[in-house]
């Protein structure tokens, strides 16, 4: 199931769209005319051959090939993008957190330097 949606097969069809939502279980809900008229747990199934049948079965219908290698990349591309934009605001954190901590330790050591001169 999980490389069925990763590896963007459920795409394949034509008016699929996939949208992850993170805990929940994999649903396959069916709109006509933006009325849901059906919703399939997809954990029911366990291969791929299994899901490209019940697609099938529902009556979607695979892009052409062309459409479909194209529709790949673009999804790719923009998977890599977003993981590029997740690393960048980490280490964006990390160096926040970083300067933080050492603004921290900055401050410790002025306090202590001013209660010994205090002290004299």
């Amino acid at each position: 199931l999980k490389s069925f949606l990763k590896d963007y097969e459920a795409q394949e069809y034509k008016g699929v769209e996939v949208e992850y939502m993170l805990f929940r279980k994999a649903v396959m809900t069916i709109y006509d005319d933006g009325e849901e008229i059906e919703s399939i747990a997809l954990s029911d199934y366990s291969t791929k051959e299994e899901l490209h049948r019940l697609m099938e079965e529902k009556g979607f219908v695979k892009k052409e090939p062309a459409e479909i290698e194209d529709m790949k990349a673009r999804l790719q591309a923009q998977a890599l993008e977003d993981q590029k934009k997740k690393e960048s605001e980490r280490s964006e954190r990390r160096r926040m957190s970083e300067e933080r901590r050492k603004a921290k330790e900055e401050e410790r050591k002025r306090r202590k330097e001013e209660e010994a001169a205090s002290e004299l």
